[in-house]
């Protein structure tokens, strides 16, 4: 049976992502690790820090040494210098919210929304890479939704809900597209209409749909 790591910053994304995974990619074993010090870590100094990136990078080996045949990073706040982590791996390394930025990146007017500062910033940049690669020119408009980082972990769902939908729509109405930028976020949408729904894009669905298609190119 295949393995799968996957590195979260927040013990959030645990359920969901696991249970998109098993649906994705069938028999599966889901290991997941979880520092949940660095989110607050970069958020309070404003930046990634050598030490972010050493237990980032460290999480990445201890991954493999687990015996994972792919990796996947669940938070987009980390995911350059997961990037750069790659080197350190003999087995895939995949970013959740690729495949997510390179949908972006085909349209003109790109909304972006985040619950924390550290996450608009390498989301904005990795979109812009990705559309400069085809050649485009695109406006990324960036929100973050402030004060609601805490009402997930508080159980507070349906609040947290209803403030993160109410500010994604209004984001929608200037832009062809919103991107989410963490995976998170992809439950406030959950509850909207089908048609609506195709303006947001996620990156847990992709993201493992990407991973599903990595996975069934590697022999065990």
């Amino acid at each position: 049976m295949k393995k799968v790591a996957v590195i979260h910053t927040t013990p959030v994304t645990i359920p969901a992502l696991k249970k998109e995974i098993l649906a994705a990619c069938g028999q599966v074993e889901v290991i997941n690790l979880l520092d949940d010090s660095m989110l607050p870590e970069i958020n309070q100094l404003g930046k990634i820090t050598p030490d972010v990136r050493y237990r980032l990078h460290t999480l990445m080996l201890l991954a493999q040494s687990a015996g994972a045949d792919a990796v996947l990073c669940a938070c987009s706040s980390i995911g350059g210098i997961f990037e750069e982590g790659r080197a350190l791996l003999s087995v895939p390394a995949l970013r959740i919210d690729e495949p997510m930025a390179e949908r972006a990146a085909a349209f003109h007017k790109v909304g972006v929304a985040a619950t924390l500062q550290s996450t608009i910033g390498p989301t904005t940049e990795l979109i812009l890479c990705k559309a400069a690669a085809l050649g485009r020119e695109i406006v990324v408009d960036a929100k973050v939704i402030d004060n609601v980082g805490t009402l997930l972990a508080e159980g507070r769902e349906a609040r947290y809900d209803q403030i993160v939908g109410d500010e994604l729509r209004k984001l929608a109405c200037n832009n062809d597209v919103v991107v989410l930028a963490q995976a998170s976020m992809a439950r406030a949408v959950a509850g909207f209409g089908e048609e609506e729904r195709q303006r947001f894009l996620t990156s847990p669905v992709s993201g493992v749909a990407a991973l599903a298609k990595r996975l069934a190119e590697i022999d065990v």
